[in-house]
């Protein structure tokens, strides 16, 4: 075989510094050892910090402009409900093309048994197959106190991801067997709130300070100068003005529990590869869709804006390359995942000419551009682009953000009107609008938008969704089950 398998290990909302900033109180050791063995890229960033838009541009390699994809899509509560366009080949297709066996394990969220629309008939566990996409293991059981849905201790029961992630292990077992090189997707749903985790890994981080907030903390809808989209929340935990100290503090406690009961299972997995010798002729990358807040700027969650919270994501590679524990400082991008994946592989005439110069090892790029369109069928039109010390956010319906990241590495002060960085913004300003107009987006061309979170069905950005029977989400009002 000369082409090596790809092995993708992919989780959902996954903080950047649990694994790159020193002295993060997060727990990963299979992670860290892992950074020894592979090529860390510290300057990594989602393409759109939303699930289901930042995955179509991972599977496809295009914008979320460019494949349709730029809200969340699927289950009873989401609007609109959607789908990946069946026209819009994803890598996984064109690697099954190539003869690879493709296995995409857990969560897809691109619409509901689209996975096998497309060809890709093992998808285990996957709501591109037969699993809900919000499913959970039927015989998981909880202690109290509990806030939902922020987080529950899982006392009994073996929680979903754990599930995938043996299914994973299995399957590198089937593959050792055989000649054919494969793609294996191990794609979690965690640590996703809600933050259900087994009681030991939650126990990890009961030394957490009782005082515990993240150094930018303010209260939610407090600070000035912000876009108007910051000032409401549009998905019911989103709105975080209930929560105690306490309540902050457990559940950033059950989230870096979360981290570290998935580090364990990434830890069994890449165990397993070198016990049936699959890792030295295997590509094998661990990453996240995007961010989460957890307190930062007063959200939990995500939302329409840019933060380095939900931005930056971890990003390894053990790929063909020699670069065995070191890091790479050029800006990469989610969406270049496969491409990158690919040529390390070694796979012929899968790449596009304009995809071979996307790899990782193949950039040198001292900035990084991404953007949002909406979220829960409200629009929210935002661009940004972000180098070494500044980030600069534009929209066509909402205020600008301009951050210098070396006097305000928080982003507390928006200095887009600020007279001393005018040239700054403006060579942003043009660096931002010839990448729009090289991408064919719209928006570099004076489109008419809506009002800023307004629907695109005429409801007014003052409605708010109705999100059926998922009670869980309802407001923190009579929340807690103590």
């Amino acid at each position: 075989m000369t082409q090596k398998n790809i092995v993708l290990f992919v989780t959902d909302q996954w903080r950047w510094d649990t694994i790159n900033q020193p002295g993060n109180p997060a727990k990963l050791p299979h992670l860290q050892q892992f950074r020894k063995e592979a090529t860390g890229f510290p300057n990594a960033f989602t393409s759109v910090p939303l699930c289901t838009p930042a995955r179509g541009s991972l599977f496809t390699g295009k914008w979320p402009h460019q494949n349709g994809t730029m809200d969340n899509v699927q289950g009873t509560s989401f609007y609109p409900h959607g789908k990946l366009h069946p026209d819009e080949r994803t890598y996984m297709e064109r690697l099954m093309d190539a003869g690879y066996d493709v296995t995409f394990i857990g969560k897809w969220h691109l619409g509901g048994g689209t996975l096998v629309d497309r060809g890709i008939e093992d998808t285990q566990l996957s709501d591109g197959g037969t699993t809900n996409l919000m499913g959970m293991s039927d015989d998981i059981e909880f202690a109290d106190p509990k806030l939902t849905p922020f987080y529950g201790t899982v006392t009994s029961g073996i929680p979903m991801d754990e599930k995938r992630a043996n299914v994973g292990i299995d399957r590198l077992e089937s593959y050792a067997k055989s000649d054919k090189p494969f793609c294996l997707i191990v794609s979690l749903h965690g640590p996703h709130f809600p933050h259900n985790v087994p009681e030991e890994w939650v126990r990890l981080y009961d030394d957490l300070p009782d005082d515990y907030m993240p150094d930018n903390f303010i209260p939610q809808f407090t600070e000035t100068g912000k876009p108007l989209a910051q000032g409401a929340h549009y998905w019911p935990c989103q709105d975080t003005r209930g929560l105690t100290q306490e309540d902050w503090r457990r559940t950033a406690q059950h989230y870096w529990g979360f981290c570290s009961y998935i580090d364990d299972m990434f830890g069994k997995f890449r165990n397993k590869m070198k016990e049936l010798g699959l890792d030295d002729n295997t590509v094998t990358a661990f990453t996240a869709d995007h961010g989460e807040m957890l307190g930062a700027h007063g959200w939990f969650d995500k939302g329409p804006f840019f933060y380095d919270e939900v931005m930056r994501i971890p990003m390894i590679v053990r790929g063909a390359s020699n670069d065995v524990g070191k890091e790479r400082e050029n800006f990469v991008s989610f969406r270049d995942i496969f491409p990158t994946l690919i040529e390390q592989a070694g796979v012929p005439g899968v790449l596009s000419e304009d995809e071979t110069g996307r790899s990782f090892w193949s950039s040198d790029n001292d900035h990084i551009f991404y953007g949002y369109d909406a979220y829960q069928g409200r629009q929210f039109k935002f661009r940004g682009v972000r180098n070494g010390r500044y980030k600069y956010a534009w929209s066509p319906h909402d205020m600008a953000e301009l951050y210098d990241l070396q006097e305000d590495p928080q982003e507390r002060r928006n200095r887009a009107d600020d007279p001393a960085l005018d040239t700054v913004r403006e060579a942003l300003h043009e660096q931002l609008f010839a990448w729009m107009r090289s991408e064919n987006d719209a928006l570099a061309y004076g489109v008419s938008q809506l009002p800023v979170g307004s629907y695109i069905d005429g409801r007014s950005r003052t409605e708010q969704h109705d999100h059926g029977h998922n009670t869980a989400f309802v407001g923190l009002a009579g929340q807690k089950a103590r």
